[in-house]
């Protein structure tokens, strides 16, 4: 049943064939793109609730809403499940083509690392719109990247320093070692560790650095001068301007900041214009916003990588009412 793949969906359990299967169902009719968009709010307030007080209510429409998606599609099942068959194997072909090039990017990586000669020779990486990738490095510190994002990195580490350059959005796994600090070099500033995992976003377009240290220690030096500018705790964000070069450190859930890296894009009291950009770069689009009050609305909600941009804007829609057209590879928010 549809309502039982639903569920599973939003559990995160769902086989590829089945959330195939919830797709085509959400594209077949407006009205079941509205039902789940409704659902998915639901859904939503509920996990990012932080008391008990309304669970009752909120669980209560979560079962009306499902009781008026069965309605509507028992008669439809039989036909849905038979149809689902070719939009499952576009949807596993363009996942393997995903899985595929990943494995050459980690076969590419480990032949350089092995093969290439003195002196140390250095690799550019560049991840599509849309996409993730991840590598590990010739001392085992693995390095996930986000969507537009870019990094150079030598084939190997000599010398007493392990460093690397990067334009965008990454999470690293550091591999511990004292004696050869490892940097992250962005256009603002740089990231010292010695063994750690934390979150950088710095892409040049932006008008802020950040990290989020999830364990170990963090220090970021200026670039001129290598001088320490400020030490970084666990489950702390540094935020620093691009504009003003002012720095703020404040406490955070760093799962809303590395989600990403699991195919998630999930955010609590975050503005729509900052959720444009990265709803910009995962779909390659551009958005135009001109609501003035729309920029400034902060939004909550949990939205995986593979779910259509049209039903992303249909759930924000639900709390905050807003129109947008969708022209080729321009959304414009009205």
């Amino acid at each position: 049943m549809i309502t039982d793949i639903i569920i599973k969906y939003f559990q995160n359990t769902a086989t590829e064939e089945e959330k195939a299967v919830l797709l085509e169902w959400v594209e077949d009719s407006e009205e079941n793109k509205e039902l789940f968009a409704s659902l998915k709010n639901t859904w939503v307030i509920s996990s990012l609730a932080n008391t008990d007080q309304n669970q009752e209510t909120i669980h209560n429409k979560f079962n009306d809403l499902l009781e008026k998606i069965e309605e509507n599609s028992e008669e439809e099942e039989e036909r849905l499940f038979g149809a689902s068959k070719k939009r499952y194997l576009s949807v596993i072909m363009r996942y393997a083509a995903v899985i595929i090039a990943t494995a050459c990017i980690t076969t590419i990586v480990s032949y350089f690392i092995l093969n290439q000669p003195q002196p140390v020779q250095y690799n550019r990486l560049e991840v599509p719109c849309g996409q993730q990738a991840k590598l590990t490095l010739s001392d085992g510190t693995k390095i996930w990247l986000n969507s537009k994002s870019k990094l150079i990195y030598p084939d190997h580490f000599s010398g007493n320093l392990r460093e690397v350059l990067l334009d965008g959005e990454g999470y690293f796994e550091v591999t511990h070692n004292e004696k050869n600090p490892f940097i992250v070099r962005t256009s603002t500033l740089k990231v010292k560790v010695l063994g750690t995992s934390f979150n950088v976003a710095s892409y040049n377009n932006d008008n802020d650095m950040n990290l989020t240290l999830e364990k170990g220690s963090v220090s970021m030096l200026d670039p001129t001068s290598n001088e320490e500018v400020v030490r970084v705790k666990p489950n702390e964000m540094v935020t620093f301007s691009k504009i003003d070069h002012h720095l703020t450190v404040k406490k955070v859930e760093t799962d809303l900041y590395s989600s990403w890296r699991n195919g998630q894009f999930k955010f609590r009291k975050l503005s729509f214009e900052e959720i444009s950009k990265r709803l910009s770069r995962n779909y390659n689009v551009t958005i135009i916003i001109h609501n003035k009050f729309l920029k400034t609305a902060k939004f909550s909600g949990v939205f995986f990588n593979y779910e259509p941009l049209d039903l992303i804007l249909k759930v924000l829609q639900i709390n905050t009412a807003f129109r947008y057209e969708i022209e080729k590879d321009t959304v414009t928010i009205k």
